[in-house]
């Protein structure tokens, strides 16, 4: 289809080239009528009439209508022609083109009418198209046209397009003692145009007279015969019947086979069987004859009309000719016909009735029973079901079945509390699936296999923890000359004709199978949130071949999966391409060496670090309240050589490549969103593997900036990471959460939640996922008046429930959508050149994840987001905003407080006098309570 559509586009261009860049409408109102009727004869088509106008018309529906071959043959006629014809608005000056016109003209034997036509004719060609050949063909052509006119004014008559002359003769009738004349139109054999153009006018007017009066007697002979084959024992007509037809049969139609009016046919066909109704047309009859018969199932006969089509010039040969005209087989056929499509139609109809009412197990005699009371009244004379009634058949079936069938579902879920979860993912169950696991360290080329089997095969999936690393995945397919779309949750880059799809990992489509699918980053299965996209993916990716990397820590999952699921898995080892080595000694901020990634675990102590370090380096920072468009400039910025030091989380260790010699860690301990807890040999494996990436640096070193934390560094790196263990957490889906608040019959998802984390149950491995984010979104939208779906939809958004800012907006879109009024994007009211503090720098963090959300309910409400394209131009400001700020800003910490700058290594966030007065006005406060309660 889009390739059709670029060859129209070329054509459309190329067609403009002749018309002074004007289209084919309004360039074809230029053309001169003597063209338009030559590249009518060209493409085959005869008009109603040679009018101007008409042709004008006839040929802009061509050109509308046309398919591409047709468009081409028009292109190709103009292209032969090689004339263009200019714009109205062509500045050319036409003094110029008139004095070379005249100029030509002097040269030319011409008569003064001739020098005018001619003159009219090339006024609007562009002056260095006017030659003297062009004008010498031209003025051949006019005295051309000019002969045929005096020729056809003389012999009464006119040339057809094809050369033959046409002329009106009367004809006599003698028939059953009446004589009469008629007018017929005739036409002579065609004459050659070479032969028109060369020989004598006089001549030529002789010949055609000759050739009309041959052609006269031959006609008035054929009649005669037609007539003479007639008599008045006719077995269908009588002789008046037959004088009358004749009489009234138009001019122009054929002499020896005369159409019968329709009562006449009518009678002539109906001697052999009724007819319910009697179409005659140019070309054929159609028949109709009624019915009534019983299908099987049903109680009584259906009505309706069969018809029959016939050529029309047979069935009047067989009349005039008094022969029989067997009609009766036909329409049997006909209405046996019918029978047995409409048998069959309803059938496969029975068939979906069945199939949507399964669990129910009605009869057949049941299903067609009720199809009859249903279609009685819609059948009418056509013994049809069209594709509206079979909609409209099956709505009906559905709400007819639509209480028992809740009932049974809720009676087979009460009945079976556990789930085979891998049946729920019947596309990927028949692909007969093989598994590869790509495990090792870092920057062990894993990843690197993994996506040159993706880029080998026909179609394919890459499915990235991060957005960044699906746009990352997306670019290096494109860039490899692999037609690829981009899926996030809040960006669509969708290419009609893609084979491949790059996308986080949470927007795999189970529905549409690939021959490979490559998961990235497995060892996630163990996330305590997001975990369970990967188990979803391994499961269900609809690929022949599911290639997955990740950590050796992830190896006795991934088997355990393939385990239950029973298919065949091959593990594949890979190992380091370069050393890592441990440094011995800590390295203090002021011993920082460029290609250095110092490491931490907060917002605040890397802001902090960076402020630290940019006394001494140029400094990138990247972490995770960034958006993906900025930690990718960052990055950037260092892996080009802007910066010499980059400042960075843990948001590193998935998937950033860059020129890293050194990681430094500042300290050993995060806090995981629950407790603070220390750093564990996972994660720094994987953080140590960012430094000395193959193919950048040679080597790699790991260190920290303190002596403690290095010491730990030391303990925990040669440790075997935590294997990843079961049972791995998976999500409901919308079907499974409508599941059971039918089986519940409860409108509150935060109540069917809760129901699905408590009591569902599946065999194998799993568990339901962790829904604390979901069921506090859920607590929200239970509040308004939604649908199921469109709550199920704004729980699973990517809300920030930590963000006051955020969770007010999300509030405020679902309340909008609970009202059906348009969601506006509102943008800051004032954003100025960079932050100066990091409390600013939070908010257009916070705005740009905002933008986020938006766009991610956009795609899922798009008739409620009505301002999509503003928002990605906010966050391309918003991004740029946060750019620079990172770039210029000091970020130097304050007192919240007093506000005055605070040491840049502190740990807190008031400063020495204010936790003084603080303390002093709570102790004040302790006595003055105490006195009080002694009084």
């Amino acid at each position: 289809m889009a390739k059709k559509k670029k060859k129209l586009t070329r054509l459309n261009a190329s067609i403009r080239r002749y018309f002074d860049g004007d289209g084919f409408d309004e360039g074809i109102e230029r053309v001169d009528t003597a063209t338009l009727g030559e590249l009518v004869q060209t493409l085959g088509y005869i008009p109603e009439s040679w009018e101007r106008e008409e042709l004008v018309r006839t040929l802009r529906r061509l050109w509308s209508d046309a398919d591409i071959d047709l468009r081409q043959a028009i292109t190709a006629f103009f292209t032969a022609e090689g004339r263009v014809y200019p714009s109205p608005n062509t500045k050319e000056p036409s003094v110029e083109r008139s004095e070379k016109i005249d100029a030509i003209l002097e040269t030319m034997d011409v008569t003064p009418s001739e020098a005018r036509a001619l003159h009219n004719s090339f006024i609007e060609v562009r002056t260095k198209k006017i030659t003297p050949e062009k004008m010498e063909a031209k003025l051949a052509h006019l005295r051309f046209e000019q002969k045929r006119a005096r020729i056809e004014k003389a012999c009464e008559g006119r040339f057809d397009l094809d050369d033959r002359f046409e002329f009106n003769a009367l004809l006599d009738y003698d028939l059953f003692g009446e004589q009469f004349r008629k007018i017929h139109p005739l036409k002579t054999p065609a004459f050659s145009f070479t032969y028109l153009n060369d020989s004598d006018e006089a001549e030529l007017v002789t010949e055609i007279t000759a050739a009309k009066a041959d052609v006269t007697r031959q006609k008035q002979a054929e009649l005669t015969v037609f007539l003479s084959s007639l008599d008045a024992s006719h077995p269908y007509l009588s002789p008046e019947q037959i004088v009358q037809t004749l009489k009234s049969a138009p001019p122009d139609g054929r002499l020896t086979l005369p159409p019968l009016p329709d009562s006449l046919l009518r009678t002539v066909l109906e001697r052999q069987t009724p007819l319910s109704t009697m179409l005659q047309t140019d070309e054929e009859i159609v028949l109709g004859i009624r019915d009534g018969f019983t299908p099987e199932g049903f109680k009584h006969p259906v009505e309706h009309e069969a018809h029959l089509s016939l050529l029309r010039d047979p069935v009047l040969a067989a009349v005039w000719r008094g022969e029989p005209v067997e009609v009766t087989g036909g329409l049997d056929t006909a209405l046996q016909n019918e029978r047995d499509a409409f048998t069959s139609q309803l059938q496969t109809l029975a068939d979906e009735c069945a199939e949507l009412a399964k669990l129910l197990s009605p009869s057949r005699d049941e299903i067609l029973q009720w199809l009859e009371g249903e279609l009685a009244e819609d059948l009418g004379d056509h013994l049809g079901i069209n594709s509206k009634l079979w909609r409209k058949t099956l709505f009906h079936w559905e709400r007819h079945i639509h209480d028992a069938l809740l009932k049974r579902q809720r009676q087979e879920l009460l009945g079976r509390t556990i789930r085979d979860f891998k049946n729920l993912f019947p596309l990927a169950r028949e692909l007969r699936r093989k598994l590869i696991f790509y495990t090792g360290p870092t920057n062990s080329g894993k990843t690197w296999r993994a996506m040159q089997a993706l880029e080998k095969a026909d179609t394919g999936y890459y499915l990235a923890p991060l957005r960044l690393l699906a746009l990352e995945g997306y670019e290096s397919l494109r860039e490899h000359g692999i037609g690829a779309s981009l899926i996030t949750g809040e960006e669509q880059l969708i290419d009609e004709e893609a084979t491949h799809i790059s996308s986080t990992i949470e927007m795999l489509d189970f529905n549409t199978d690939v021959d490979v699918c490559v998961i990235d980053e497995v060892q996630m299965l163990g996330d305590r949130d997001r975990g369970w996209a990967w188990a979803n993916a391994i499961i269900g990716a609809p690929a022949k071949t599911v290639i997955m990397t990740g950590s050796e820590n992830a190896v006795d999952a991934v088997q355990k999966l393939a385990d239950y699921l029973g298919e065949p898995l091959e593990i594949v080892h890979c190992e380091r391409k370069n050393p890592l080595e441990l440094m011995t000694h800590a390295t203090p901020v002021t011993h920082i060496q460029p290609a250095t990634a110092v490491i931490a675990f907060s917002r605040k102590e890397v802001l902090r670090l960076k402020q630290q370090l940019a006394q001494h380096f140029r400094v990138s920072v990247v972490y995770g309240n960034l958006s993906p468009e900025v930690r990718r400039e960052e990055a950037r910025r260092f892996r080009e050589g802007e910066t010499e030091v980059l400042v960075a989380t843990d948001a590193i260790a998935m998937g950033l490549n860059l020129p890293i010699q050194t990681i430094l860690f500042s300290r050993g301990d995060k806090f995981d969103g629950e407790n603070q807890r220390p750093l564990t040999a996972s994660e720094i494996h994987q953080i140590s593997g960012r430094a000395g990436r193959y193919g950048i640096k040679e080597k790699g070193h790991v260190g920290a900036i303190r002596p403690d934390v290095l010491s730990m560094i030391h303990k925990q790196f040669h440790k075997p990471a935590r294997p990843v263990t079961v049972p791995f957490n998976v999500m409901a889906n919308l079907e499974h959460i409508k599941l059971v608040a039918g089986i519940l019959e409860e409108e509150s998802l935060a109540e069917i939640l809760t129901f699905f984390v408590k009591n569902m149950q599946f065999t194998g491995p799993f568990r339901a996922a962790n829904l604390e984010s979901m069921l506090e979104a859920a607590a929200i939208v239970d509040r308004y008046e939604l649908d199921l779906t469109a709550k199920f939809h704004l729980a699973a958004a990517p809300l920030t429930l930590k963000s006051p800012y955020i969770v007010a907006a999300y509030e405020r879109y679902v309340r909008s959508l609970a009202q059906a009024k348009p969601i506006a994007y509102i943008p800051p009211a004032h954003l100025g050149e960079y932050a100066l503090t990091t409390d600013e720098l939070l908010e257009a963090e916070d705005r740009v994840k905002e933008i986020s959300l938006y766009l991610w309910l956009a795609y899922r409400f798009a008739d409620a987001f009505v301002d999509t394209d503003k928002a990605r131009e906010w966050r391309s400001t918003l991004n740029r905003f946060i750019e620079t700020s990172l770039k210029k800003s000091e970020f130097v910490p304050r007192c919240r407080q007093c506000t005055k700058p605070l040491p840049l290594n502190s740990e807190y966030a008031i400063c020495q006098s204010c936790f003084r007065r603080l303390n002093r006005e709570k102790r004040t406060a302790s006595r003055t309570k105490e006195r009080k309660f002694r009084t």
